[in-house]
């Protein structure tokens, strides 16, 4: 005579997806001596740790590049989540904004070196192929959470802004060492 052994039904469905979460987990979670980024502090990059600690995105805004990029442009606006400066005049805009996006490359982003963990850059505009949008992947902070700086230029004016995006991200790099 076979026994019957009561098992509850949604144990059989909730400990199979608990013993698969956790299997998940422990291969993507990097381990205490792997390095988050090429500015490392000894608790997470020093990019990240600094933008963790931001609270006004347009302090780092280069007013150079505004004056150059967007002449006459209108008093910036600020947001606070995500973190983001905006200057813009009539016909032209600078943007900066950090996120907690995924450090992960960018599907058809062209990928530059030199600029903290990794960046990428896209082309707005795929005629003119002037306006861009780089980012820049800092790095993980101490509570390892990943920050991008965002960096957009659309001028509209037919030139090619990926080196004005660089140096702004260089900029505000500086600016959070």
């Amino acid at each position: 005579m076979k026994r019957k052994i009561p098992v509850n039904r949604a144990l059989i469905v909730v400990l199979p997806a608990l013993v698969l979460s956790a299997c998940l987990r422990s291969s993507t979670t990097r381990s205490g001596n792997e390095p988050t980024s090429t500015n490392k502090t000894g608790s997470g990059s020093s990019y990240a740790v600094a933008v963790a600690k931001l609270t006004d995105a347009c302090t780092l805004m280069p007013t150079d590049y505004v004056q150059k990029l967007v002449p006459g442009a209108y008093a910036p606006t600020t947001e606070r989540y995500p973190l983001r400066c905006t200057v813009r005049n009539d016909k032209s805009a600078l943007e900066i904004t950090f996120d907690n996006g995924p450090d992960e490359p960018i599907k058809g982003a062209d990928s530059l070196a030199g600029l903290a963990k990794a960046a990428y850059l896209e082309r707005l505009d795929p005629v003119s192929k002037g306006d861009v949008y780089l980012t820049v992947i800092l790095g993980r902070d101490e509570k390892d959470f990943n920050h991008n700086l965002h960096v957009e230029v659309a001028g509209h004016d037919g030139k090619d802004h990926k080196d004005d995006a660089i140096a702004i991200a260089r900029d505000v790099l500086a600016h959070l060492k």
